[in-house]
């Protein structure tokens, strides 16, 4: 009988298909990382994807490595690893052959574009909504025949969920269009932040000749008195859209994390009508305020949340290397002349004229420092034309960071010699984090199995529950094959280790844990490293109730990942 030994202290125990089951190993408390099985030379290398445009929006082709300057954290780094990728096609750098033929040769992997297409139930009007997947689907249909592309679809709410997983095929995705049409909207009830002047007119009058504002004696003006009373409107409605951003933002931060370990040009192109990422600044519009402090407080307040949900967000899409393009649902304001305040103010659709608009400063930003674009033009088929035109030129380039992976966020800033009046879009920071925290990471998404491939095959076998009251003691091992790992052999046989992830889902897509530990493997000389094997976990203790289950198996030397999900019923 073939033994495969299981160091000590490791939560998972291993055995062939031919022997009994066996009892997972006691957990004494955290288990350390062991000492890695072979030393690794250190390759990493920090990427930045880099679009070029001209002043008219056009991507710049033709520039070369020595064109481009990078700095990490304000210091120049010598750029190792460089290409240029023109219409989803690759030329690699000075001197090398290029991969440019007549015929359209097939994108590696590294940089084929992987699109998540994120469609806001939240912050945009039903209308706004379907109007744009019907430009979208138009899009789908005339620009993704060449499979260059793969897409992903989902939805986001108070979770994200998703409705498609990575494909290429253009012909799954009519249906899944038509569903989400159907679905509902919040977006109507959820108005963006506006200041109503010409409604504020009619409970302050313009002469308030006989009215008593002893209370307001600081305000001397109806200016200040209407931008006093504003700014309990904005502090309303800044606070409501605080309580649903910590909704929203947390879907899209998920979903963005499901690209940490995936390959390609990875965008995440968000449909949304307007999203709560703060303001540029909340006291610049309201007086001095002395008499209103508590309400300028919690307008300040509310607002910092909101700007502490965007500097996560664009991090947590840097950590990925993901770029957030967005494409609005409402379009572009346009302006006309307010007679009761006297000045020329936007109008949206639904507001009355002489209100401020939504800041959309704050969503350009998001998009530029993730190296992504805010595209609101009331044309929205060409919002997708420039995102497809845009995406598929750009500049990868590579530098080995001065560091290890330290965990650290690090500022990048890219510059073209000479100023040429380009427009530069690129991600203004990374992680350096190690792919164990970049799996759990994903592993952590509702999406992450969905975006991550996996390299090997593997399966789950369940065995019967055990209750005890309310929660249920569920078996559970992990399959696969022996041939699918790569091992050190010696005199003394082979051995490689495993890392093995666990993470578990409710049924709203909640996360409730992700657990990691090792497997060491061990095969005598004198057996085989050929036929199936199960990797026994520790069992499931869990209340009664449906979750969805996620294993993921990486070998360390070769760092191929399987990957298996599955629902259970307790």
């Amino acid at each position: 009988m073939r033994h495969i030994a299981i160091a000590a202290a490791l939560l998972f125990a291993i055995s062939s298909q031919s022997q009994q089951s066996s009892q997972p190993a006691p957990v004494a408390g955290p288990v350390a990382a062991p000492a890695p099985l072979v030393e690794k030379i250190d390759v990493s290398v920090v990427n930045v994807e880099v679009t070029v445009t001209d002043r008219h929006g056009q991507p710049v082709t033709g520039l070369k490595q020595d064109d481009f300057e990078v700095f990490e954290d304000g210091k120049q780094q010598p750029i190792s690893n460089f290409y240029a990728v023109e219409n989803a096609q690759v030329q690699s750098g000075p001197g090398i052959e290029t991969i440019k033929e007549t015929i359209p040769a097939p994108v590696p992997e590294r940089f084929r574009r992987k699109v998540l297409v994120l469609i806001d139930n939240l912050w945009a009007t039903g209308h706004g909504r379907n109007a744009a997947l019907d430009k979208l689907e138009s899009f789908v249909n005339e620009h993704f025949d060449d499979g260059r592309y793969d897409v992903a679809i989902a939805t986001v709410d108070n979770h994200v969920h998703l409705l498609l997983p990575m494909t290429s095929d253009k012909k799954v995705l009519h249906e899944v269009l038509s569903r989400i049409r159907n679905s509902g909207s919040r977006g109507a009830n959820t108005a963006p932040i506006v200041r109503d002047e010409m409604a504020l007119a009619n409970v302050v009058p313009e002469n308030p000749v006989n009215n008593d504002f002893s209370g307001v004696r600081h305000f001397q003006t109806q200016e200040k008195v209407l931008a006093a009373l504003a700014n309990f409107n904005e502090s309303a409605n800044l606070a409501q859209q605080s309580i649903f951003a910590d909704q929203s933002m947390e879907g899209i931060t998920e979903a963005v994390r499901a690209f940490g370990t995936s390959e390609g040009r990875k965008i995440l192109l968000l449909v949304t009508g307007y999203l709560p990422v703060g303001t540029v600044s909340p006291l610049s519009r309201v007086g001095d305020g002395q008499q209103y402090d508590s309400h300028i407080q919690d307008l300040a307040h509310d607002d910092s949340r909101l700007v502490a949900y965007r500097d996560r967000l664009v991090r947590e899409a840097n950590a990925s290397n993901a770029s957030i393009y967005i494409i609005s649902t409402e379009g572009i304001v346009e302006t006309a002349t307010d007679v009761g305040v006297g000045r020329d103010q936007p109008i949206i659709a639904g507001v009355a004229a002489g209100s401020s608009p939504q800041d959309t400063a704050p969503m350009y930003w998001l998009a530029r420092e993730t190296g992504g674009v805010f595209m609101p033009g009331n044309r929205i088929e060409r919002s997708f034309i420039d995102f497809d035109r845009r995406s598929a030129s750009f500049y990868s380039l590579g530098y080995r960071p001065p560091h290890p992976e330290d965990t650290g966020y690090h500022r990048l800033s890219v510059h073209v010699k000479g100023y040429r009046g380009y427009q530069l879009q690129y991600r203004e920071g990374y992680s350096s984090t190690s792919t164990d925290l970049q799996m759990m990471r994903t592993l952590g998404s509702p999406l992450g199995a969905a975006m991550q491939p996996s390299t090997m095959t593997v399966s789950l076998i369940l065995g019967k529950p055990l209750y005890h009251g309310i929660t249920a003691l569920l078996p559970i091992k992990a399959a696969m094959s022996m041939e699918a790992l790569q091992y050190i052999t010696d005199t003394r046989g082979s051995r490689t280790r495993l890392h093995v992830y666990v993470s578990i889902f409710d049924p709203d897509g909640r996360n409730i844990t992700v657990a990691k530990s090792f497997a060491d493997i061990v095969v005598q000389p004198n057996e085989t490293t050929t036929g199936p094997m199960t990797v026994t976990l520790p069992p499931l203790m869990l209340a009664k109730g449906t979750y969805r289950v996620v294993v993921a198996v990486r070998d360390e030397l070769t760092d191929h990942v399987g990957l298996v999900t599955q629902k259970i019923n307790l």
